[in-house]
C-alpha cells in the first residue's frame, strides 16, 4: 500500500512541477546561453526554429509602414516561430542607417528600435548582424570606400579585414549598436534579452587569402572586441560554412568557389558561441538536377551537423536555407524544408548540436517588391507553411520533454532519492551547479583571461570530461602545451573517474605535436590503443599528423597500417607526409591504393598527389592524375588548378601549364604566385615580373610568397630600380615584416651590388632568422668584403643561431678569393664543430678554397675524403683545381674516371676539362670534349666553353680560327674572348687579327684599358710606332689610364691590399720608409737589382 501512495504523491508532485513550466521553461524572458552543444534559456533546452527579414529596419524607418513588421511578427508567433534574424547595418547609399563613419540616421536606428521592440511583444528572439560582406546596403565596401577617401591605400574589399582605419570604422559601428538606446523598450541594446545574438558579418568571405588567415584574424579581434563591450548576449561569425585548411577532407564538399574562410577554425575562436551553416544548393549548382542538389544538400548538413557535436562541441544553427520557387514549385521547397527540418530534429531529440533553422525569408502582405522567389507569407496558408508549423510543434515537444526530465530529477535531488541511473541523458547530481560552471569556464577560456578561468576550475566540485577539456584547450590557445599535458596527466590522479573521450585526446595529441612531445604522444598511443579509441578517425589522424609533424614516417606507415578503419583523412594525412618527407614514390603508391576506394580521394588529396608527381618529374603520372580530376569535377577547385599547373611546369612542361593558367576562370594568389615562380625557374625573369604587374591590375593582392618570388626575379636581371618599387609596394601593403620578403629584399639589394641598403634592410629587421644571416653574410662575402662577412658571421655566433651550410660555404668562398687561408681553415674546423663537414655546399666549398689558396694537397685530401659519396659538384671543384694548379693530367684523369663511374658531366664540369686541355695545350682532346658535350650529352656550349676553345686555338697559334669560332659563336660575344685573341696576337705579333679584336672589345667597351695598352703594345712591338702614338693620344683623351695591379696580405686576422703607387693604406707612410730602407741596403750590397725611384712611386724592374 505504501509504495502506490508514494507513487500517488509523486505524480501529484509531478503534475504541480509541470505547472512550473509554464512560467520556467517556457518563459521567454532572459538571455540565451550555451550549455554544451545546446541553447539554453532560464536553465532548460531552447531551440531557435525562425526565419530571416533582413528589410525590418528598412520598412519599419516609415513609421506609416510599421503595422506590416508587427502583423508579420504576430503571424510568426502563432505559427511557433521563436527568433528573427536581421541586419542591425545599411551604411551609405539610399536611407542608410550609417551615413559616414559615425554619423547615423536616426530615423533609421528607430526603425530597428521598433522591430525589436515588436519581437519583444511577440516573444521572438533577435540575431543582429553588424555588417554585409556584399555591395548591398553598403557591405564592405563601403567601408574600404570610406578609408580611401581619407587617404588611406586601400584598393581591394577584403582590405576591410586588414587595414587599421576600416577596422576602426566597423568597430565604431559596432560599439554604436551595442550602447543604442531603444526608443519604445527603452533599454539599452546591449541589456536586452530580446536580442539572442550578434553576428560579425552576413556571410563573410576574403577571397583574396584562400589560406583562411586573413579572416581567422579579423573574426579574433572582432569576437575579442564584441566580448569587451557585452557579456550578455551570444555571438556568432556569421559563415556559411565553408571549409578550410585545417579539414581538407572536408573541403570536397564544398560548392566551387574561393571563400577565404574555414568552417572549423574560425568557429573554434574563442569568443565565438555557436556556429552557423547556409546552405543553397539551387544557387550553388545552377546546372545541377534536383536529385543531386539534394544529395548534395543530405551531405552539406550531416557533415556540418556532426562537427559541430564532436569536433566543435558548440550548438549549431542552419542560419539560411530556401529554396526559389523560381527554379522550381512548392513541392521541390517542401522537400528541401522537410529534409533541413529532419536533420534538426534527428539531432534535437538525442540532445544533439542542432539547435534550429532560419528559413530565408518572411514577408508579410503587401510586400511584392521585396520578393525573390524565396519569400514565404504565413497568412497564405501553403503546404511550406504547414511544413514550418508541424517543426515548430516537434522542437516545442522536444524541449516539454527536456524540461519535465529536468525538473523530475530536481524534485528527486531535492528529495533525497539521489541520481539518476547511469547514462540516462537527464542531469546528474550537482549538475545545474556544474553546467553553470562549465559555461562560467568556457566564457573565461574563450575570452583569453585564463588565469580566472584556472581558478573557477580549480573551484569547481565536480569536473566532468567537457571541464578538463575546455581548460586543456584554454592552456593550448595560450601555446602553454606543457600545461595543457600536465592537467591531462592530472586528470587521471585527480578525478580517476573521468575519462578521456575522443575529443580531449585528439586535443592532447595536438598540444604534443605542438610542444614536440613525442615520448607523452607515444604514451597517449598506449592509451588509445587500450581504451580502444584508435578506432575513432579523429584520434588517429592527431596520431598520424604528431608522428608526421616530428618526421616519424616509418611509425606513421606502421600506424596508418593498423588502423581498423580509415577514410579520407586518414589516406590524405599518411600520403601528406610521405611527400612532405619526398618520399613521393611511396606517396603516390599510398594514392593509388586509396583510388580504388570509391570516392576517398578528394581536392587535398589531389593536390598532394600532383606535387609528388612533380617532385619526381613524372609528367605522364600527373597527366593520368589530371584526368581523374575531370572525370570527379574537380578541374575547377583552385587548390587543384594550381597544383596542375606547379606540376607541368616543374616537370618542364611549361606551354602545358600555360594553356592550364588561361583556361582558368578564376584565379587566387596562389595561381600568379606559381606562374611568376615558374618563369624565373627557366631563366624568363622579364616575364615573371611583367606577370607580377598583371597580377597587380587584377583583383587579387599579392602575398608574401608573391613578393618573395618577384624580388628573386629581379635580383636575377640585376635591376635595381624595379627592385626598389616592389619594396615601396611592400612597404605599402604592409608586408615588410614577412621573414620571407625582408631576406628575399636583402639578398636582391645584395646582388645588385648595394650592399649599405642591404645592411640598412638587416639591421632593421624585428626579427632574423637563419636565412637572413646566410643572406648578409653571403652577400657580402660575394662582393669581396671578407672583413664585413666575418664581422657578420661573428654577430650571428653571439645571437645563438646555428649557422647554415650556406653560410659557412660563402666564407669559404671569400677566404679563397682573397687566398687568405687561415681564415678559410678556422671555417673548416667550424663546419667539423657542426657536423657540416658531409654537407655536398661544404665540401665543395672547401676543395675551392683550399685550391684557391695554392693547397692543392689539402684540397685533395678534402675529395679523397669524401670521393665514395662525392657529387657532380664536388668532383667539378676538384677538376678546375687540378687545372688552376697545372696539373691538367689529374684533371683529364679525374673526369674520365668520373664518366667510367656512371656520373652526367654537367656544363661546369666540361668548363673544368677544358680549361685543364688549355693549360696543358692538348687542341686535340679539346676539340674531343667540346663535341662530345654536343652530341652525347645534347648540351648547348655556353660563352665559357667557346673561351676556353678560343684559348686553345691561341695557343697553337690558329688564330684566324679563333677568330672564326668567335664570330661563328651563337651565344652572345662578350669583351672576355675578344680579349683572349688580342692577347694572342700580342704574342705572335699579328696585328690584323689584333686590330679587329681591339674594334670589337671598343664596340662593347668604348674606354676598356686593356684593348688599348694591348692594340698599342702590339703596334710598338711590330715597329708601327705612329699607330701606336695615335692609340695612346686616344686613351689620354677619354682619360683612359691603365689599372694598376695589386694584391693583399693576411696580418693579424686583417686583409690588406696594395696596389702599384698605392698610398690608400693608413700606414704607407711606414711602409715606403721601411721599403726606401731596404732599397737603400740592396744598393750598397750591390744585391742584383737595378732599382729606380722618383718622387712618386719605387718600381722594380
Amino acid at each position: 500500500m505504501k509504495p502506490l501512495c508514494l507513487v500517488t504523491i509523486l505524480s501529484i508532485l509531478i503534475q504541480q512541477s509541470y505547472l512550473k513550466l509554464g512560467t520556467d521553461a517556457f518563459s521567454r524572458d532572459g538571455f540565451v546561453r550555451t550549455k554544451g552543444v545546446q541553447f539554453s534559456l532560464n536553465g532548460y533546452p531552447y531551440y531557435a526554429n525562425g526565419f530571416n527579414a533582413y528589410w525590418l529596419m528598412y520598412v519599419a524607418s516609415d513609421p506609416s509602414q510599421r503595422p506590416k513588421i508587427s502583423a508579420a511578427f504576430q503571424e510568426a508567433s502563432r505559427h511557433g516561430l521563436t527568433v528573427a534574424r536581421t541586419w542591425a547595418f545599411s551604411d551609405g547609399g539610399y536611407r542608410p542607417l550609417q551615413y559616414s563613419p559615425g554619423s547615423y540616421n536616426e530615423d533609421m536606428f528607430q526603425g530597428l528600435d521598433f522591430a525589436i521592440a515588436e519581437a519583444r511583444r511577440h516573444g521572438i528572439k533577435i540575431i543582429l548582424s553588424f555588417a554585409n560582406n556584399y555591395v548591398s546596403f553598403g557591405g564592405k565596401k563601403q567601408y574600404v570606400d570610406w578609408a580611401r577617401s581619407r587617404g588611406r591605400p586601400v584598393y581591394s574589399e577584403d582590405d576591410f579585414f586588414t587595414d587599421s582605419l576600416v577596422k576602426d570604422f566597423y568597430k565604431n559601428h559596432i560599439k554604436a549598436v551595442l550602447n543604442r538606446f531603444n526608443t519604445f523598450t527603452k533599454v539599452h541594446y546591449r541589456d536586452d534579452p530580446t536580442i539572442m545574438a550578434w553576428e560579425l558579418m552576413n556571410e563573410p568571405r576574403c577571397p583574396s587569402d584562400p589560406t583562411g588567415r586573413t579572416i581567422q584574424a579579423w573574426i579574433t579581434e572582432m569576437a575579442a572586441h564584441v566580448k569587451s563591450l557585452d557579456r550578455n548576449h551570444l555571438l556568432e561569425a556569421g559563415l556559411e560554412g565553408f571549409y578550410g585548411q585545417s579539414s581538407p577532407q572536408s573541403k570536397t564538399l564544398n560548392p566551387p568557389g574561393q571563400f577565404g574562410t574555414d568552417f572549423i577554425a574560425n568557429n573554434r575562436i574563442p569568443g565565438i558561441d555557436f556556429v552557423t551553416v547556409h546552405s543553397y544548393p539551387d544557387e550553388w549548382f545552377v546546372d545541377s538536377s534536383d536529385q543531386s542538389q539534394m544529395e548534395f544538400l543530405n551531405k552539406w548538413l550531416d557533415a556540418h551537423i556532426q562537427d559541430a557535436q564532436n569536433v566543435l562541441h558548440k550548438p549549431i544553427i542552419l542560419a539560411e536555407f530556401g529554396k526559389s520557387t523560381k527554379k522550381g514549385g512548392s513541392a521541390q521547397r517542401d522537400l528541401v524544408f522537410n529534409t533541413v527540418y529532419g536533420k534538426i530534429y534527428e539531432s534535437a531529440k538525442r540532445g544533439g548540436a542542432a539547435a534550429g533553422g532560419l528559413f530565408w525569408q518572411l514577408l508579410g502582405n503587401g510586400m511584392d517588391n521585396f520578393q525573390d522567389g524565396y519569400g514565404i507569407i504565413l497568412s497564405q496558408s501553403s503546404s511550406t507553411v504547414n511544413v514550418i508549423a508541424q517543426q515548430s510543434r516537434k522542437l516545442t515537444l522536444i524541449r516539454r520533454i527536456f524540461a519535465r526530465m529536468i525538473n523530475v530529477e530536481k524534485w528527486k535531488r531535492a528529495r533525497g532519492y539521489g541520481p539518476v541511473r547511469k547514462g540516462a541523458s537527464v542531469e546528474k547530481p550537482a549538475s545545474l551547479v556544474s553546467n553553470q560552471l562549465n559555461d562560467q569556464l568556457k566564457f573565461l577560456v574563450g575570452s583569453g583571461n585564463l588565469q580566472d578561468a584556472r581558478q573557477v576550475f580549480d573551484r569547481m566540485p565536480h569536473r566532468d570530461v567537457y571541464s578538463w577539456t575546455t581548460i586543456i584547450q584554454g592552456y593550448i590557445a595560450a601555446t602553454n602545451y606543457d600545461e595543457a599535458l600536465l592537467l591531462f596527466s592530472k586528470m587521471h590522479v585527480d578525478d580517476p573517474r573521468v575519462s578521456a573521450d575522443s575529443h580531449m585526446l585528439s586535443v592532447a595529441l595536438k598540444a604534443c605535436g605542438q610542444a614536440s612531445n613525442i615520448s607523452f604522444g607515444e604514451s597517449l598511443h598506449a592509451f588509445a590503443h587500450k581504451t580502444h579509441l584508435l578506432s575513432d578517425v579523429y584520434v588517429a589522424s592527431s596520431l598520424l599528423n604528431l608522428y608526421k609533424g616530428d618526421g616519424m614516417i616509418d611509425k606513421c606507415c606502421r600506424l596508418f597500417s593498423e588502423l581498423p578503419y580509415r577514410n579520407t583523412v586518414t589516406w590524405t594525412t599518411i600520403i601528406t607526409g610521405l611527400v612532405h618527407a619526398r618520399r613521393h614514390k611511396e606517396g603516390l603508391m599510398y594514392f593509388s591504393e586509396m583510388s580504388r576506394f570509391e570516392g576517398l580521394p578528394d581536392t587535398f588529396t589531389f593536390a598532394v598527389a600532383l606535387k609528388a608527381c612533380a617532385g619526381l618529374r613524372q609528367v605522364q603520372y600527373g597527366r593520368g592524375i589530371h584526368t581523374h580530376v575531370i572525370s570527379k569535377g574537380f578541374v575547377a577547385v583552385l587548390d587543384v588548378a594550381n597544383s596542375l599547373f606547379t606540376m607541368y611546369t616543374e616537370c618542364g612542361e611549361m606551354q602545358d601549364g600555360l594553356r592550364l593558367f588561361e583556361s582558368m576562370k578564376e584565379r587566387d594568389v596562389v595561381s600568379w604566385t606559381s606562374l611568376i615562380t615558374a618563369y624565373s625557374r627557366i631563366g624568363q625573369e622579364e616575364n615573371a615580373v611583367n606577370t607580377f604587374l598583371q597580377m597587380r591590375n587584377s583583383d587579387v593582392r599579392p602575398n608574401e610568397q608573391t613578393f618573395a618570388s618577384a624580388f628573386a626575379a629581379c635580383a636575377s636581371l640585376s635591376r635595381l630600380v624595379w627592385g626598389e618599387q616592389l619594396h615601396g609596394n611592400v612597404l605599402s601593403l604592409g608586408l615588410g615584416d614577412y621573414l620571407s620578403v625582408s631576406n628575399s629584399m636583402m639578398n636582391m639589394y645584395s646582388t645588385c651590388g648595394e650592399l649599405v641598403s642591404a645592411s640598412v634592410l638587416f639591421r632593421g629587421m624585428r626579427r632574423r632568422d637563419v636565412i637572413s644571416w646566410s643572406t648578409i653574410i653571403g652577400g657580402y662575402s660575394q662582393g669581396g668584403f671578407a672583413e664585413e662577412g666575418f664581422e657578420y658571421f661573428s654577430w650571428m655566433r653571439r645571437s645563438g643561431t646555428k649557422p647554415t651550410d650556406f653560410a659557412l660555404a660563402s666564407l669559404l668562398s671569400v677566404s679563397g678569393n682573397l687566398a687568405v687561408l687561415e681564415q678559410g681553415r678556422q671555417v673548416h674546423a667550424l663546419s667539423l664543430y657542426l657536423g657540416l663537414e658531409q654537407s655536398p655546399t661544404i665540401r665543395s666549398a672547401l676543395i675551392n678554397m683550399y685550391s684557391k689558396c695554392g693547397s692543392i694537397v689539402e684540397a685533395s685530401k678534402v675529395f679523397e675524403e669524401t670521393e665514395r659519396g662525392a657529387d657532380i659538384v664536388a668532383l667539378t671543384a676538384m677538376i678546375n683545381g687540378y687545372a688552376e694548379h697545372g696539373k691538367s693530367k689529374e684533371a683529364i684523369n679525374l673526369f674520365e674516371k668520373s664518366l667510367n663511374v656512371g656520373f652526367r658531366p654537367d656544363a661546369v664540369s666540361f668548363i673544368s676539362v677544358l680549361t685543364a686541355c688549355s693549360h696543358s695545350g692538348q687542341l686535340g682532346l679539346g676539340f674531343h670534349y667540346f663535341n662530345l658535350m654536343q652530341e652525347k650529352y645534347n648540351m648547348s656550349p655556353a660563352k665559357e666553353h667557346y673561351g676556353c676553345m678560343v684559348d686553345l686555338l691561341c695557343q697553337a697559334g690558329r688564330l684566324c680560327e679563333a677568330e672564326r669560332m668567335i664570330d661563328e659563336m651563337p651565344c652572345e660575344k662578350d669583351d672576355v674572348v675578344w680579349t683572349t685573341l688580342l692577347r694572342a696576337c700580342t704574342a705572335r705579333r699579328d696585328v690584323e687579327v689584333g686590330r679587329r679584336a681591339a674594334e670589337r672589345i671598343l664596340e662593347v667597351e668604348p674606354t676598356s684599358s686593356t684593348a688599348l695598352v694591348t692594340l698599342a703594345n702590339i703596334y710598338s712591338s711590330s715597329g708601327k710606332w705612329k699607330e701606336a702614338a695615335v692609340v695612346r693620344k686616344s686613351m689620354k683623351s677619354k682619360g683612359v689610364i691603365k689599372e694598376p695591379g695589386w694584391s693583399s696580405i693576411l696580418i693579424k686576422d686583417r686583409v690588406s691590399a696594395f696596389a702599384s703607387g698605392g698610398r690608400s693604406h693608413p700606414q704607407s707612410e711606414d711602409i715606403y720608409s721601411v721599403l726606401e730602407l731596404l732599397v737603400s741596403v740592396a744598393e750598397r750590397l750591390r744585391y742584383g737589382c737595378e732599382m729606380k725611384r722618383d718622387s712618386e712611386s719605387i718600381q722594380i724592374l
